[in-house]
């Protein structure tokens, strides 16, 4: 309950950008897209409206109370289109070669075995499907006194490299 309240904290949800972020991401109707630590469905609920009609969210999570929370608040707003996925700490089980989008905010840092798991995110992408990854820059933002919760664009481009992954596109939006 209290990590939904932080989550959903009027504040936070304010500054993150959320429909510059829906926007940068160019969703398409009929899109699948994955919302890799979905939290609450803060952005699970806006994709899927982007992607409608014919588009599905697949709002992925090791939290199932998360999850109801998500399927509860898309339900109460009249969202159809997200499918829980109850995934593994080094895997999303999500359905094979459907996933077009995989978004990973401010997520990436929290997850131990990374390479294990982009490996088996990258297993999941259909032909040209995307990586987006939003999470604190190095030395500024988020956990800055914990050097392993700290991801460099270094880092994280290599990473994408080891699964078979590139940069497409750097976007600015946040300091950091």
């Amino acid at each position: 309950e209290e990590w939904m309240k932080t989550l959903d904290w009027p504040n936070r949800i304010q500054n993150l950008k959320i429909d510059e972020i829906v926007a940068a991401l160019k969703l398409k109707p009929g899109q699948m897209v994955a919302d890799i630590g979905a939290g609450t469905g803060v952005f699970s609920v806006p994709f899927a409206r982007a992607v409608r009609p014919g588009g599905k969210v697949y709002a992925v999570e090791v939290d199932e109370k998360l999850l109801e929370h998500i399927v509860e608040v898309a339900t109460e707003q009249g969202v159809t289109n997200i499918e829980p996925i109850y995934a593994e700490y080094d895997n999303p089980l999500l359905p094979q070669d459907t996933v077009e989008l995989a978004f990973i905010h401010d997520v990436l840092h929290h997850i131990e075995a990374r390479e294990t798991y982009l490996k088996n995110l990258a297993g999941y992408l259909k032909s040209g499907g995307r990586i987006a990854v939003i999470d604190f820059k190095a030395g500024i933002g988020g956990p800055r006194d914990d050097p392993k919760m700290q991801l460099s664009q270094e880092q994280v481009t290599k990473m994408m490299a080891a699964v078979g992954m590139k940069p497409v596109e750097v976007i600015n939006l946040f300091d950091d």
